[in-house]
């Protein structure tokens, strides 16, 4: 298996002078267990985490470990008791643009929201499960003054996620284009929000953990969010189209893409 791990990430890392990275996009956060360099373990358990996009001082909560694998590279588990945080804030939104993508998988949930990823400060927002326990619906929870989408609290996924599923999941708030929506394998999944107030410029960053501290029980592959925008302009999604097709094509999930994606039949270059 080792050996595997390892011919996996030699064979990613030399084709990444072509392909299009986080870095090429601008992340302005980014977790990559696939990247043994950016953390530190003792065994199998994760004592330290980097910020590849160098904003983020990360906070390892508990004991999550690594040692499972998504297309022979090494992924996260987190038990329900365990989350990464950032010690303090970093850049969130650019004149209200921003995006976001990450693999994911849950494992169980409570009644408690809990989320793949969330930020806490005036206007922010989560990526969440819902309000039912051990199954997944799917939300992005609004700041909880209803004030990035005026009087609206949140915005329902219309495509599930599944239990113990490996899942790209990813944002679009496009305040260039009035547009916010959540995409699920690279197909739009929410019936989408009129933008309205700016989001928040700077926020903390949190990993399987929502804005009440609650923590998710599943597994994480890769997650980054950009402070800038969607597309070239206008409702333009090309930079999210990239990101997606970048994480698509990494972890071996592309056979999930719709056929209308841009990178349905290829990964995305720089």
């Amino acid at each position: 298996m080792a050996g595997a791990l390892m011919m996996a990430q030699m064979a990613w890392h030399s084709a990444e002078t072509e392909l299009l990275s986080p870095s090429n996009l601008g992340a302005d956060v980014w977790v990559d267990f696939s990247d043994p360099t950016s953390y530190t373990t003792a065994g199998s358990t994760i004592t330290a985490v980097t910020d590849k996009a160098s904003n983020f001082t990360i906070t390892v909560d508990g004991t999550p470990t690594t040692g499972t694998t998504l297309n022979s590279l090494a992924t996260a588990t987190f038990n329900g008791n365990e989350s990464l945080i950032s010690t303090g804030t970093g850049p969130y939104a650019s004149s209200g643009n921003h995006y976001a993508v990450g693999i994911f998988q849950w494992a169980s949930t409570t009644s408690t929201r809990d989320s793949f990823w969330s930020a806490d400060a005036g206007r922010t927002y989560a990526v969440s499960s819902g309000n039912s326990s051990n199954s997944w619906p799917g939300e992005i929870d609004y700041d909880g003054s209803n004030i990035i989408v005026p009087g609206v609290a949140k915005q329902v996924f219309t495509t599930p996620v599944s239990q113990n599923t490996w899942t790209m999941v990813s944002t679009s708030f496009n305040k260039t284009g009035a547009q916010i929506f959540g995409r699920i394998n690279g197909s739009t999944a929410t019936a989408g929000d009129v933008y309205g107030n700016d989001m928040t410029s700077n926020a903390d960053f949190r990993l399987m953990r929502n804005r009440a501290s609650v923590k998710l029980s599943g597994k994480a592959a890769e997650f980054f969010w950009v402070a800038g925008p969607t597309g070239t302009g206008g409702t333009d999604i090309s930079n999210v189209e990239k990101a997606e097709g970048y994480m698509a094509w990494k972890w071996g999930l592309q056979g999930n893409l719709p056929v209308s994606h841009p990178y349905k039949n290829a990964a995305p270059t720089v």
